[in-house]
């Protein structure tokens, strides 16, 4: 294929995958938050590069050019961009809808951003109760923690993992360059949370849950390091593809896809059983 990238393709090339079987779409949900010394759309680019390796992998598509949705705590940043967790769930389930009278009947959602659970989640939940379509959430920190880690990876050295998605979708040169940049823990970001924020994670852990917050400061959330060279950024980026890859290697999205059509077929004669369960919303 000519690319995976749905939001690339010409519409032949669409019609032509949808006609020979194809129908799985993995779908970057992004977000634009302050982020250290890393661009502000960082957690959008890392799941589009994600979703394009799986695509490659899964015979899929990946849709990306998604960023706005609810970003958490971060929003004490003027580099935030504000959206509620309502309004992301609406989004998403009217562009669900529209995946499916396409064609679709795999749908991916693929993340990297911790809060996005509150609204891919209920999404997903609210959308199969409509239609039965299974789509699933691919959560960006589960990913890591089952097949990066597993890779090799290092939780300390995200970056590069970042670095390799801006590579992947042709975007590297976004990536800071600057000779004379600030040391990052000379730069305030990454500075530790509020005592307070502490405290009420540090309580709240033993029972599981979660709570709303904002950070105290927008040095409170970031990441990344300027780049003294494009010969260090470039470098950078080409460890991180490697790194996509190897994670995305060890993901078994053939099974994935295959317990989806099985499950399909549970639910047909779960309906069956329980009419009720067919107008049900």
């Amino acid at each position: 294929m000519r690319t995976r990238v749905f939001n690339k393709m010409t519409a032949k090339e669409v019609e032509e995958y949808l006609a020979r079987g194809g129908n799985t779409i993995f779908v970057a949900v992004g977000v634009v938050e302050v982020h250290g010394a890393m661009p502000i759309d960082v957690e959008q680019i890392f799941p589009e590069g994600l979703a394009l390796a799986m695509a490659e992998k899964a015979d899929g598509l990946a849709m990306i050019n998604l960023p706005y949705f609810f970003p958490g705590g971060t929003i004490v940043s003027n580099a935030t961009v504000q959206v509620t967790v309502r309004q992301s769930i609406d989004y998403l389930m009217m562009l669900a809808h529209s995946l499916v009278a396409q064609g679709f009947r795999k749908i991916f959602f693929v993340d990297g951003h911790g809060p996005s659970s509150l609204y891919i989640d209920a999404m997903c939940r609210d959308f199969f109760q409509e239609t039965k379509v299974h789509v699933c959430h691919l959560y960006g920190i589960a990913l890591m923690a089952n097949f990066y880690i597993s890779a090799g990876g290092n939780f300390m050295d995200l970056d590069k993992l970042a670095c390799g998605a801006y590579k992947l979708l042709h975007q590297e040169d976004y990536l800071p360059v600057d000779p004379d940049a600030e040391d990052p823990k000379d730069s305030g970001f990454g500075t530790p949370p509020s005592p307070e924020q502490k405290e009420l994670s540090d309580a709240l852990r033993p029972f599981g849950g979660k709570t709303s917050i904002y950070y105290g400061a927008p040095d409170q959330h970031g990441g990344g390091r300027p780049f003294r060279s494009v010969e260090e950024r470039d470098a950078a980026c080409q460890e991180g593809v490697k790194q996509i890859y190897a994670m995305v290697d060890r993901m078994d999205l053939e099974r994935l896809k295959n317990a989806i059509d099985a499950y399909h077929i549970h639910v047909q004669k779960v309906m069956e059983a329980y009419p009720r369960l067919k107008g049900q919303y």
